[in-house]
């Protein structure tokens, strides 16, 4: 009980760690790059005390051992911040660059995951941070072009406006696809299989223009019914990627 008691206080160290990063976050922004760098190295340290108590506590090698339990904490609190991002309406340009701006700081939290997964979950953390970033980027890109036109906005003034969205859209769309395709490429390489392999793969089809057989029906079915680590919604339909929504 002592050890882990100790391993918590030294994961999640009083004013710091992972939930007052992410209490934190809207500052992150307007922050000097050192300052942000000093807040992220909470979490480090306190993984690094966690593996050392572990190493005391636990005779013998360390060939099957868990991954850090830093990391599997993470992950969850990242995913909640996630959902916040992705629920998120956009209603004008002003919320457009705002929302760009925090995807910076999220990508490069769910960036430290793929640098820091261990142990043999390590594949699999790793295929969902990437999916995780894959998605941010589509996502945002699906909410762009859904920007509401301007009250009054003639035909010309509607298409000069979708034409500044598809300007902001276009580079998301493409680091999102490139992200999908190394996240599939990865899980070949580790053996991966399961539900975010499959879910990348209809994402590529549902975006791609390509035909969904009996397995991407039942991966959909799958996603919608899905209570941990969800797809936004604005993903799982058809031909989104590069259009506008009807009204």
């Amino acid at each position: 009980r002592a050890i882990r008691r100790a391993a918590v206080r030294a994961l999640v160290p009083r004013g710091s760690g992972t939930f007052a990063r992410h209490g934190a976050r809207r500052d992150n922004q307007a922050m000097p790059p050192t300052m942000y760098g000093q807040r992220r190295r909470c979490p480090l340290l306190a993984g690094a005390a966690l593996a050392a108590l572990a190493a005391l506590a636990t005779p013998g090698c360390s060939h099957g051992r868990e991954p850090a339990p830093s990391v599997v904490i993470e992950l969850h609190a990242l995913d909640a911040s996630f959902v916040a991002f992705t629920s998120a309406r956009l209603t004008d340009l002003e919320a457009v660059e705002q929302a760009v701006a925090r995807l910076e700081a999220i990508r490069l939290d769910w960036l430290d995951v793929v640098g820091r997964a261990d142990g043999p979950r390590a594949s699999r953390d790793r295929l969902l941070a990437l999916l995780r970033l894959a998605e941010l980027h589509l996502d945002l890109a699906a909410r762009v072009r859904r920007v509401p036109y301007p009250v009054g906005t003639d035909d010309a003034g509607r298409g000069a406006f979708d034409a500044e969205l598809s300007r902001i859209a276009l580079p998301l769309e493409a680091t999102g696809q490139g992200m999908l395709a190394q996240a599939l490429a990865r899980a070949a390489r580790d053996g991966v299989d399961g539900r975010f392999v499959r879910r990348a793969r209809l994402y590529q089809r549902l975006h791609g223009g390509r035909p969904i057989d009996d397995d991407d029906v039942r991966a959909l079915h799958d996603e919608l019914a899905a209570t941990t680590f969800r797809a936004p919604a604005t993903l799982l339909q058809v031909d989104r990627v590069g259009q506008r929504a009807s009204r």
